[in-house]
């Protein structure tokens, strides 16, 4: 799922939130920064949660906690997957190969 648009509220703890009624799901922008998804919300408590004068309050008493969620601030879509990031880390640490050593002096005799 894309990023969905989040509208500006009214609240100490949020800085947006928005609502897809088809998936229920509920993405909450906290003044933090960080952005949590949560599944399964019907369009009744989003509809309560935009009416609260106090949605911090709100958000402790009937959506934090009752929703399976997911932070999603630090996803960036267009970032290399798990793997290619580790690969590409292991191939910048490892060591060089020495560049052909000079022939040793002879002695002298």
């Amino acid at each position: 799922m894309k990023g969905m648009e989040r509208a500006p509220v009214d609240s100490k703890a949020m800085a947006s939130v928005g609502y897809d009624p088809e998936a229920g799901v509920l993405e909450i922008e906290f003044r933090s920064g960080k952005i949590y998804r949560y599944h399964e919300v019907s369009p009744q408590v989003h509809a309560w949660l935009m009416r609260s004068p106090d949605k911090g309050s709100f958000f402790n008493r009937m959506i934090d906690g009752k929703f399976r969620f997911e932070r999603i601030d630090h996803i960036d879509p267009d970032a290399p997957s798990l793997e290619d990031a580790l690969r590409a880390s292991l191939l910048a640490a490892r060591p060089r190969a020495p560049e052909e050593p000079e022939a040793p002096e002879e002695p002298e005799s």
